[in-house]
């Protein structure tokens, strides 16, 4: 029994102590990373597999490190801060019986800080290398483009690899052991394949850059700058640049710069090889560039990722471009192109897509995925070359039709009607003419016109022409259609139309010039400047120039207060000629009197043809103090003048008005309306004499009176100034039924003033306008009646002035009848009321306007009845059916036996023939009373009614009143 429990007494306090041991003893010394084996056999071990890992902060130590206890497996989704380091170790073990060369190989030549350890069995380093991209290129145990520690093993022996990454990109890296002698073969097939990929770039670069300094295409510039490029960035990301270099502190930051100038130099080419690729796209490659160049400002990290967004929309924008704006002669280079960026983002994407999953590329797949990049920059430059062929081919295409066509200009050249010249456009020295030039100048052959005309300046009458010409081409390089007077073989002189090119050939300034013969038209040019200015019958100035004469003159007189007189000739019994032995008598014999007053005036004035048989004189200065003598002179040349045609003799007079000019003359249309009057009251006063123009003389006041009045009355057309009233007539036998009156005319001023009759008419029918003023009546009294039935109803007659010119007018005959229709007038209850002294003067007129509207049932009144000697006369041809008489022989009627008995014979001469008669001017009820006994049909005037406005609403209470 004691025995067995000795026994289990040692076992429990063995078991107590071997705990003890387990919690005191590091996890370091127990927790190995597994043991990597190496035999004789082996050439590469791949120590990701049972590689162990801890991510600490930067400042740890080796010592530190190797007591942590919570080492785990390599993953290569880890990430680091910028306070953190990755650390990473792995066991191994030589089982050859023989020393061997080992090299341990960090594959990322990017990696900013690695620091490498290699300790044996007893935990001393026998090995160790500070390394990296950021540290110095001496550091590495030796020269080689990633990051290698080489040691010997001894027959197996066993030892632990530390090392410590800190970068600021993602940890993408492979750790492999290599044999000394195979890792030197693997970097032999390295270089190998190094070496064809940048070359096959090199040779493209060459080749573009040579045949670029060749052809001088831009295209090729740049697409040999882009391989040039392709091969820094592949040799930078190798880590041979830097090898190369000597220097790799900048190793990303370089390689964000060579990808801003591969996308700047990508985009370059693509804008030489596409056609009409908007401007903002051209800004895409550049923008690209500048934001890869501008991400050197940050991490690693941050450069990537502007990259992969840069390489996107480059290649993106490259396969749209590629499509959209082809070449527009041949399609197929566009087919490589776009073949060439496939191929390229191909490379890119899966380049990419292993990079970040932490793949590094072993050489056969770097070998196929750098082909394929290859490959597509191969397309890219067979894309190029095609492009380039087709704009050869095309450039070929265009020489040749430049020389079919130079050929058909030539043909045209001297084929041409018109003639056609080159020369020096140095010192003008003729080069060559075509056939038709030599016939334009009168020469034979070009031999003959170069020889005897060696300078286009001899072609010309005046010498300063090529000057001249020369100067205007320097500021405007063409000259077109410049007139030139020519000199012919002969030296006869012509016009010619001449344009000219000026061009630079060889360095030489050209002149390309056409000439054409325009005598015949520069002389109807020169007829036709005559005839804008000239009478064409008379050859004196016409009307528009001699005012034009006039105003000029006006302006100067203004400025140097000094003297001016306007006469105005119309000529007498001219209208008799015309008449008489027609038009044609008529012209000659103004041209007659223009000669000779043009001979009489003797450059003293300015004479004008004004229109018709009128002229006009300007006298200025001296000869203007002259004008009444001058006058005279003009008068007496054409009172002594005779003239006969067919055996007829004619004796012509003149009326002249003078108007000397005032301070108050501010216009030419002033003084010539002064003058014009001036000649009308020269008529007035008997003709043949000269009246000159005074503001004190009553009788020109009362014509500018007139002329006022003709503005008025216009005014008053225009905007319907004018104002409708009516008096009424009252029966001095029964007691009428409905309205029975007289529609009368107004004006209204702006001011509301209104104007009789008395004022405006005269005015109107002297300037032919009292047609127009019966047009409106009658328009606007008609369309009142149409407006106010209940009125029309009840009216009985109105009566409505026409004046003899209205009785003459065809047009407002058919405009009465017109007006009647629309407005649905009866025509029996209208009365015309036409004057006794124009219805005789135009009696053929007169009457057949009353036999047109008689027959419709209209009524017509003869008005101022008596005033004519031979009324009773024409009472008989006239078929009127009321007379109207006069108020001169009304108003003294009470007082006046010899008025009464003139009114009571008036009244029996007009009940003989079966008219009614109307007193005119009954002021008082006397008088009415008095007509009554006479037996008078009608009273009007004040005494019986005052006129009003027909709106007015007193018309039904004076309406009741008269009756």
């Amino acid at each position: 029994m004691s025995y067995s429990f000795r026994v289990g007494q040692v076992s429990h306090i063995h078991l107590l102590w071997l705990a003890i041991a387990l919690l005191v003893i590091p996890t370091s010394l127990w927790a190995k990373p597994a043991v990597n084996t190496l035999d004789s056999g082996a050439i590469k071990v791949d120590l990701l597999h049972t590689l162990e890992v801890l991510q600490v902060p930067f400042d740890q130590r080796l010592s530190e490190v190797k007591q942590h206890h919570n080492w785990v497996t390599f993953d290569r989704a880890l990430s680091l801060t910028n306070e953190q380091a990755l650390w990473g170790r792995s066991r191994i073990k030589l089982v050859s019986p023989n020393q061997s060369r080992w090299v341990f190989v960090i594959n990322n030549a990017g990696l900013d800080f690695l620091d490498i350890f290699l300790i044996d069995a007893r935990g001393r380093i026998r090995h160790s290398a500070m390394v990296g991209s950021q540290r110095p290129l001496e550091n590495r145990p030796f020269r080689y483009h990633e990051f290698a520690l080489p040691f010997n093993l001894e027959s197996n022996e066993e030892v632990e690899i530390y090392f410590k990454i800190k970068h600021s990109g993602p940890l993408v890296f492979s750790a492999r052991l290599w044999a000394s002698n195979a890792l030197i073969a693997y970097e032999q097939h390295n270089q190998v394949f190094v070496g064809v990929f940048t070359g096959a770039l090199l040779v493209l670069a060459c080749y573009f850059l040579i045949t670029y300094l060749l052809l001088k295409s831009p295209v090729r510039f740049w697409f040999a700058v882009s391989n040039l490029t392709f091969v820094l960035l592949f040799l930078n990301t190798e880590g041979t640049l830097g090898m190369l270099m000597g220097y790799t502190l900048h190793m990303a930051d370089i390689t964000s710069v060579l990808l801003a100038l591969a996308v700047f130099c990508s985009g370059k080419v693509s804008l030489a090889m596409l056609t009409d690729v908007p401007r903002k796209w051209r800004y895409v490659s550049v923008f690209g560039a500048v934001f890869l160049v501008g991400s050197t400002l940050f991490n690693t990290t941050i450069q990537i990722i502007v990259a992969g967004v840069v390489g996107v929309v480059i290649l993106g924008m490259q396969l749209i471009q590629s499509f959209l704006f082809h070449n527009p002669y041949n399609s197929l280079p566009n087919k490589f192109f776009a073949s060439g960026w496939v191929t390229i983002s191909v490379f890119v994407v899966l380049d990419t897509l292993l990079f970040l999953n932490g793949h590094l590329l072993t050489i056969r797949e770097s070998l196929l995925l750098n082909s394929v990049l290859l490959g597509g920059v191969l397309l890219i430059g067979v894309a190029v070359e095609a492009h380039e062929r087709v704009l050869l081919r095309n450039r070929h295409e265009q020489q040749a039709n430049a020389i079919s066509d130079l050929r058909r200009f030539y043909d045209f050249f001297r084929n041409s009607a018109e003639g056609h010249f080159t020369s020096s456009g140095h010192n003008g020295d003729l080069i060559t003419v075509n056939p038709a030039m030599c016939t334009l100048f009168g020469y034979e052959d070009e031999a003959e016109i170069l020889q005897q005309r060696p300078n286009i300046n001899d072609l010309f009458v005046e010498n300063d022409e090529l000057d001249i010409l020369i100067q205007q081409l320097a500021k405007e390089q063409t000259a077109i259609g410049r007139e030139i007077r020519g000199i012919k073989k002969e030296g006869a002189e012509f016009w010619l139309s001449m344009t000219v090119n000026m061009r630079e050939d060889d360095g030489e300034q050209l002149f390309f010039g056409s000439v054409v013969d325009i005598t015949e038209r520069k002389q109807t040019h020169i007829s036709l400047a005559y005839l804008a200015t000239h009478d064409p019958l008379t050859g004196i100035y016409n009307r528009r120039h001699f005012e034009n004469e006039l105003k000029d003159a006006l302006r100067e007189v203004c400025t140097v207060n000094g003297a001016l007189t306007l006469m105005y000739l119309d000529l007498e019994q001219f209208k008799a000629v015309n008449d008489t032995c027609g038009h044609k008598a008529g012209d000659i014999l103004l041209k007659d009197i223009a000669q000779k007053l043009d001979s009489r005036l003797g450059g003293r004035g300015i004479l004008g043809r004004m229109g018709g048989d009128e002229f006009a004189v300007l006298l200025v200065g001296d000869n203007a103090k002259l004008a009444l003598e001058i006058g005279k002179d003009l008068r007496e040349v054409i009172h002594l003048h005779r003239f006969i045609w067919e055996h007829r003799l004619f004796s012509i007079g003149v009326s002249v008005g003078a108007v000397d000019w005032q301070p108050d003359i501010s216009s030419s249309e002033q003084i010539l309306s002064m003058a014009d009057s001036a000649c009308y009251f020269a008529k007035e006063l008997g003709g043949n004499q000269i009246h000159v123009y005074s503001q004190e003389d009553e009788h020109m006041q009362r014509y500018e009176m007139e002329l006022n009045w003709l503005s008025h009355i216009n005014k008053a057309l225009d905007s319907g100034n004018f104002v409708l009233f009516f008096q009424t007539y009252r029966s001095l036998k029964s007691v009428e039924q409905g309205f029975h009156y007289e529609i009368l005319v107004r004006m209204k001023a702006q001011d509301g003033h209104i104007s009789l009759p008395g004022s405006f008419l005269p005015a109107a029918e002297r300037y032919k306008l009292i047609a127009k003023i019966d047009r409106w009546v009658i328009n606007h009294y008609f369309e009142w009646l149409s407006t106010h039935p209940d009125h029309l109803e009840e009216l009985v007659c109105c009566n409505i002035n026409l004046s003899g010119q209205s009785l003459s007018d065809v047009e407002l005959l058919l405009f009465i009848h017109d007006a009647f229709q629309k407005y649905h007038i009866p025509h029996h209850k209208i009365c015309f009321e036409i004057t006794e002294s124009m219805a005789i003067v135009k009696l053929d007129d007169t009457l057949r306007f009353m036999d047109t509207f008689r027959k419709l049932g209209c009524q017509f009144a003869l008005d101022d009845f008596g005033v004519g000697f031979s009324s009773y006369e024409y009472l008989k041809k006239l078929p009127v059916d009321m007379v109207k008489i006069d108020g001169s022989f009304v108003k003294n009627l009470i007082n006046d036996p010899i008025d009464r008995a003139m009114v009571s014979s008036m009244r029996d001469v007009a009940n003989a023939m079966g008219m009614q008669t109307v007193a005119e001017y009954v002021e008082n009820s006397d008088i009415m009373v008095e007509l009554g006994k006479i037996g008078v049909d009608y009273a009007q005037g004040y005494g019986v009614a005052k006129p009003i406005p027909l709106t007015s609403e007193n018309f039904i209470t004076q309406q009741e009143v008269s009756a």
